[in-house]
């Protein structure tokens, strides 16, 4: 039987997106005779990694959202994430922002090592894309703020949406992670990695105190032990928001209970600040 897509059955071999050995063999359009997206595949490290991404041939989308295949969860083609780059140092609130305190390369780097994209939903929105440690693409976090400021737009309506709901997916599993997490294969165990609530946070921190690897929950309830699962083997030091010191500290004791090597930062409770006020807030 002839499929649309199969594995590449010559000699080539690529780095495996997870375990970064050039031991993946990608699909093959047998329509085109071209490779599909990077990270769709098998590494033929079956017993040691185990990564096989199949491809769906079957969907198809419009405009910017394509699926590489639907089921739980929903994983998303990797060039959404490149299209949603284009023209974000021009375009984008966020980053207008943060050039009033870093430079255009510091930048720059962080939109590429941090995926951040750009949505018409709002003009001048940031899209927060959620890839994991072994590079799936799950969804993105759509946030409007303000170019001069920094702060969210929450008037007339506080400006959060998700790209999968903008874009009316039918079926979709959400699986969230840790923002930024698909930057721990860059480290090594000795890295210590820190974990905020905010995106926008990790981003200004990473420019900051780049030697840490700098990752955010994205909310304060998804601070909990499945998102950071993959992080058993570091060295975390977290930091809540202001208010939030109580909450996350008693999560950290749970999780050491756990055998994670993790520290809660009481740094912003000893500061005469308001209530909710993040790292970002004191350092720029």
């Amino acid at each position: 039987m002839n499929y649309k897509y199969s594995l590449d059955n010559s000699s080539r071999k690529f780095n495996c997106p997870k375990c970064q050995k050039k031991t993946f063999v990608r699909y093959l359009d047998n329509e085109t005779g071209s490779y599909l997206n990077y990270n769709i595949g098998r590494c033929d490290r079956e017993s040691k990694c185990q990564y096989h991404l199949k491809p769906n041939g079957n969907t198809t989308l419009s405009k910017l959202i394509s699926i590489i295949e639907c089921q739980n969860p929903t994983v998303l083609h990797f060039d959404n994430v490149l299209q949603s780059i284009k023209g974000t140092v021009r375009n984008n609130n966020l980053i207008k922002f943060l050039l009033q305190y870093f430079t255009y390369s510091e930048v720059r780097k962080a939109i590429l090592e941090y995926n951040i994209g750009m949505s018409d939903h709002w003009k001048g929105a940031t899209i927060f894309w959620q890839m994991d440690h072994h590079l799936n693409l799950y969804s993105g976090k759509i946030m409007l703020y303000d170019p001069i400021s920094g702060k969210r737009v929450k008037h007339p309506y506080p400006h959060i949406n998700w790209v999968h709901k903008v874009y009316g997916i039918s079926n979709f599993v959400l699986r969230q992670c840790l923002f930024g997490i698909h930057n721990l294969y860059t480290r090594d165990l000795q890295t210590i990695v820190c974990i905020v609530e905010s995106e926008k946070t990790a981003i200004i921190m990473s420019l900051i105190f780049p030697k840490y690897l700098w990752l955010a929950t994205g909310s304060k309830s998804n601070f909990k032990l499945s998102l950071l699962e993959p992080l058993f083997n570091h060295n975390i030091v977290v930091y809540p928001d202001k208010s939030e010191y109580e909450d996350w500290h008693k999560k950290t004791q749970i999780f050491k209970t756990k055998g994670f090597k993790i520290k809660c930062s009481n740094y912003l409770e000893g500061l005469a600040q308001q209530e909710g006020i993040d790292l970002a807030d004191i350092f720029v």
